[in-house]
């Protein structure tokens, strides 16, 4: 890491880890022992040495904290180098998972193989085909398929161009094993929440520029498809997001408003709540099915995201 890199990503440390006393979370205290200078471990990054060996000791309370640090240096990150930033962001993504309140629901109930990895888009148009590819690792049974060839195959058979419909990215997933046993045109937080902790997981089309930035957009984005894949102990729902490769949690109203803004701007929006389908039905009854819910969240393929943030991902 550059040193300039490594400065500006100190800095930016320190500053969001300048919180009032009050609301930090205390470390115990213990004796510091002596430690000879062939020992000591090299810094990597300015300011943040505390912040990643608590981290690497699993302490929950400062896994908290430090993903909170890394949401607030998220401006910062874009101007990180590719490997560092990605680096950064694996990591942020792993500390959220962590506080995945349903994951067990998710993996007993749901028969999920795994958690739902974060895959970037890597086409301006494929952000459904990117969640799919999502969702359908998660299922499991395609370890050996990378996310860009799995994508790239969902989209040219079910995708277009311009993107992907939600009757699309229905008929996509019921090919897939993932059942839409369900739709709402609002973040409905009693059905969102039953489905999580009944082991399923959900998909949302959203204003991609309210999701990104919890509610707080200067200006409408575009229609753009994410995952929901858990929610943490505060109530707020975990977002898997194929535009920036990233996840966080957002409130009930912050994700109502990503998508009553994708419905009065892009004519389409809402949440399609998904099985995974252990005993699937014939792949014509489960298209039909799934497409007829998917019916009220419009017909605008979503796509969303900027395209200075598209990687290729090889996992």
């Amino acid at each position: 890491m550059s040193v300039k890199l490594s400065s500006m990503l100190g800095n930016a440390l320190t500053r969001a880890l300048e919180v009032p006393s009050q609301s930090r979370v205390q470390a115990p205290t213990a004796p510091t022992p002596e430690v000879s200078p062939a020992s000591t471990p090299a810094v990597c990054i300015p300011g943040s040495t505390d912040a990643f060996e608590t981290v690497s000791k699993a302490q929950k309370e400062w896994e908290s904290k430090f993903a909170e640090v890394v949401q607030a240096i998220a401006p910062e990150l874009e101007q990180l180098a590719p490997l560092e930033t990605k680096s950064l962001k694996n990591l942020a993504n792993s500390v959220n998972e962590s506080h995945n309140v349903v994951a067990g629901d998710q993996y007993e109930k749901g028969k999920w193989s795994s958690s739902t990895p974060v895959l970037q888009q890597t086409e301006d148009s494929n952000c459904g085909a990117a969640a799919a590819a999502m969702l359908t690792k998660s299922k499991g049974g395609k370890e050996g398929v990378s996310g860009k060839a799995l994508m790239d195959d969902l989209g040219s058979r079910y995708g277009t161009k311009d993107g992907t419909t939600p009757k699309e990215m229905a008929k996509m997933l019921s090919n897939e094993g993932i059942a839409v046993k369900g739709s709402t045109t609002t973040a409905d937080k009693n059905s969102l929440e039953s489905t999580l902790k009944s082991g399923g997981k959900a998909v949302a089309m959203v204003d991609s520029n309210e999701i990104s930035s919890k509610g707080g957009a200067q200006a409408p984005g575009k229609a753009h498809w994410v995952v929901i894949d858990g929610m943490d102990d505060q109530g707020r729902f975990m977002v898997k997001d194929p535009g920036s490769a990233s996840s966080y949690f957002v409130k009930g109203e912050e994700l109502n408003k990503a998508i009553d803004t994708g419905r009065n701007t892009h004519q389409s929006g809402g949440v399609l709540l998904l099985e995974n389908e252990q005993a699937p039905a014939t792949v014509p009854v489960a298209e039909q099915e799934a497409e007829q819910k998917a019916e009220a969240l419009g017909d605008t393929p979503g796509t969303g995201s900027m395209a200075s943030r598209f990687g290729r991902e090889s996992s």
